[in-house]
């Protein structure tokens, strides 16, 4: 009878199992895709060459806004739930937006900050700060953009480096990924914090103090601190990942003009 029992109760535990990834929804672009991210509210935030749109995550909500005088859209910066910044490097102007894709104000032109080739932007924890990176001085910057000027910089930061492919604020601190995989780490005020050495890759994401990233259409991970180890899930790559971004509560997945969107599931959520 004992046996009996727990035959039953087997397959009902399985079943009560919470898997760690759930998809919860599946967006074809009908344009090439310049960039995209996941805000904090469950946005999905796209650019196709000037144009953005905003749709709500397993919702209706969408909003959809042509910047003609932007060009291509590099950057979609979402700041807070009403403030999103977008960047064109072809135009080298930085704008504000809403929460509706409604403009807020003037083009920021960074060469009246004295910048003479930005190539990367990131936005700050602090809300009126972003890190800028003028390639042609080789210039690590932090900007406010409110009162338009550097607060702190870091000149000749490539020095022996190939070059800057992205960069990324986790827990106040910017991560500088080059060409080479190396990933340098700076404070809140851009001093040096330290250098990691990892595979060469073309995007990195981090949580819970580990890296993802993304090499030849793969994802793997390495860990950089002793803390919580990384989530026991693994990155969905049947075929080649051309993007990914990664927050607490989704994972999402670029495949060409396609983006896979994932929940994180309570047990598996990575800060």
């Amino acid at each position: 009878m004992r046996f009996l029992v727990l035959l039953l109760l087997i397959p009902w535990q399985l079943l009560s199992q919470e898997k760690p990834l759930t998809l919860v929804e599946t967006y074809e672009s009908p344009a090439d895709i310049s960039y995209w991210t996941i805000d904090a509210q469950g946005n999905l935030l796209l650019s196709s060459g000037n144009n953005v749109l905003k749709k709500a995550i397993q919702g209706d909500r969408k909003f959809n806004q042509t910047f003609k005088s932007l060009s291509d859209i590099q950057s979609i910066a979402p700041i807070n739930a009403m403030k999103i910044l977008l960047f064109s490097e072809l135009q080298q102007s930085v704008t504000i937006v809403d929460n509706t894709l409604t403009q807020q104000g003037e083009l920021l032109d960074l060469s009246e900050l004295g910048f003479s080739n930005v190539s990367h932007i990131c936005v700050s924890n602090r809300p009126n700060l972003i890190w800028v990176f003028d390639q042609f001085r080789s210039n690590l910057c932090l900007v406010d953009f409110n009162q338009q000027k550097i607060v702190q910089q870091v000149q000749n930061s490539l020095q022996d480096e190939s070059g800057i492919v992205q960069m990324i604020e986790y827990h106040d601190q910017l991560y500088v990924l080059f060409q080479s995989g190396k990933v340098k780490c700076y404070d809140f005020l851009l001093n040096y914090v330290e250098t990691y050495e990892l595979p060469k890759s073309e995007q990195i994401q981090i949580r819970n103090n580990t890296f993802y990233l993304l090499n030849m259409g793969k994802v793997e991970s390495r860990t950089f601190r002793f803390a919580q180890a990384p989530p026991y899930w693994s990155i969905p790559s049947n075929e080649q990942i051309s993007s990914f971004y990664l927050n607490s509560d989704f994972l999402g997945i670029q495949k060409g003009r396609t983006i896979f969107i994932y929940r994180i599931n309570k047990s598996n959520k990575i800060e």
